[in-house]
């Protein structure tokens, strides 16, 4: 017979495996942030961009583009604001919410949550997991990220809810970056998340697919959970080339956003050209990259 601790993980692991696809790989449509959405919109005045503006900017999106993937990253706004319920095509497609007030990017500011939101708050709404993300600088002082992850592990526990954990680094120059993203793995990977979702940890300037290699190879080593890589609103091409790196050396998958919808949000591309994007990405994750449960 399970014990409690062993039916909390069943439980949980069964969760995570809704946002992942069959072949348990994740192939996430990250549709969240509200700044930085209004900001790829209307680049010249995104704050001319209503909260219904930003709603219904993002609901053409998620139901022509979320389909093609395994699941979506959103915003407890749209999830509450607009009665979102998942049908038709969007009837078997995970969802994750993204439950920190992410729209900043110090390190001065301690991580929190989106005012009034909580893990169990979430659950009520009958997600499927929840994602947090925390700004830090290696070397730097990280106790109030490290205990803004441990408190959301614990709420976590208490919902049977998996946990993305996002540690985003900041850095002063491009050569800098690939360690700051191992260190965010090394501060953060043994909290407690079930998934990191993480910076590719090399620059785009470098095109060395050697170098590449070599640190997502790293990050694997540190890791002790499954991990995915974000787009970081770069260019899909690019994104599609580190997505295969990443995945030939551990990585699940990934959690892409801009890099996907760009185009089809200012109407420079199509809905049809988008979901063709996360099709494609959604390919190499499951043939190149690792089962997230074998590494459970």
């Amino acid at each position: 017979m399970e014990t409690s601790a062993a039916a909390t993980d069943s439980v949980r692991s069964a969760r995570l495996q809704k946002v992942a696809t069959p072949t348990g790989h994740f192939a996430v449509l990250a549709i969240d942030h509200v700044g930085s959405f209004a900001a790829t919109v209307r680049p010249d005045d995104p704050g001319s961009m209503t909260t219904e503006d930003i709603w219904a900017a993002k609901l053409p999106l998620i139901n022509g583009v979320g389909p093609a993937g395994g699941a979506m990253l959103i915003d407890p706004g749209f999830l509450e604001g607009t009665g979102f319920t998942r049908s038709g095509p969007l009837s078997e497609t995970g969802l994750i919410l993204g439950i920190e007030d992410g729209d900043y990017a110090d390190v001065l500011t301690a991580p929190r949550f989106l005012p009034g939101w909580s893990v169990e708050r979430a659950a009520r709404l009958g997600v499927d997991a929840v994602k947090i993300s925390m700004f830090f600088e290696p070397g730097g002082e990280t106790t109030a990220a490290e205990a803004f992850v441990t408190e959301v592990v614990d709420q976590c526990r208490q919902q049977d809810m998996p946990l993305f954990a996002e540690p985003l680094a900041l850095y002063d120059h491009s050569h800098e970056r690939s360690e700051a993203v191992l260190e965010g793995v090394r501060l953060f990977g043994h909290l407690g998340a079930d998934v990191l979702k993480l910076q590719f940890p090399e620059p785009a300037e470098n095109t060395s697919e050697e170098a590449w290699t070599e640190a997502c190879e790293e990050i694997d080593r540190l890791s002790p959970v499954p991990w995915a890589i974000l787009s970081e609103g770069g260019d899909y091409r690019l994104f599609r080339r580190q997505l295969r790196v990443a995945c030939r050396a551990g990585a699940s998958g990934f959690l892409g956003g801009r890099a996907v919808w760009r185009e089809a949000a200012t109407g420079e591309g199509t809905l049809e050209s988008a979901a063709a994007r996360l099709r494609e990405l959604n390919s190499i994750a499951v043939t190149e990259g690792v089962d997230w449960r074998s590494r459970k």
